[in-house]
């Protein structure tokens, strides 16, 4: 596998940025179906026992962790979503040292959860997708 293309940004206090993204594919009980860019992205993505809790191991290790996100999609247009699914999701498992690249950062978590505000943990529903970016620091 080739080298990943690095975003220079210039007179920065973090130069050579590497993002990372791609989509996981939910199935029954919040499995994953697929995963897009595991290849390519450099992540590959496991499920957690913990509901709604995905497990990412970076296949290359990066000085400091700077930004990303995870949201839930639903394919079907105009689907209202139930108060009873993971409907948020967000990134996590990140150390302070680890963003202030005092600490090598190899792995990730993304945890869905109610979208009520409720900190429930709860697992997508069947045909979501989750999408997810994350911006690494190379050392």
């Amino acid at each position: 596998m080739g080298e990943k293309q690095k975003t220079r940004l210039p007179g920065t206090v973090f130069p050579n940025l590497v993002p990372l993204f791609g989509t996981i594919e939910i199935t029954a009980a919040g499995a994953i179906l697929n995963q897009t860019g595991d290849r390519d992205c450099g992540v590959t993505w496991t499920k957690n026992a913990t509901a709604g809790r995905y497990d990412g191991v970076i296949h290359k290790g990066y000085k400091r962790f700077v930004s990303g996100s995870a949201n839930v999609m639903c394919p079907t247009a105009g689907d209202v979503k139930a108060a009873t699914d993971g409907n948020t999701a967000y990134l996590n498992g990140m150390s302070s040292a680890q963003c202030l690249g005092t600490s090598p950062i190899s792995t990730l978590t993304i945890q869905c959860q109610l979208p009520t505000g409720v900190a429930t943990a709860t697992n997508p529903k069947s045909g979501d997708i989750i999408s997810w970016v994350a911006w690494f620091q190379e050392r």
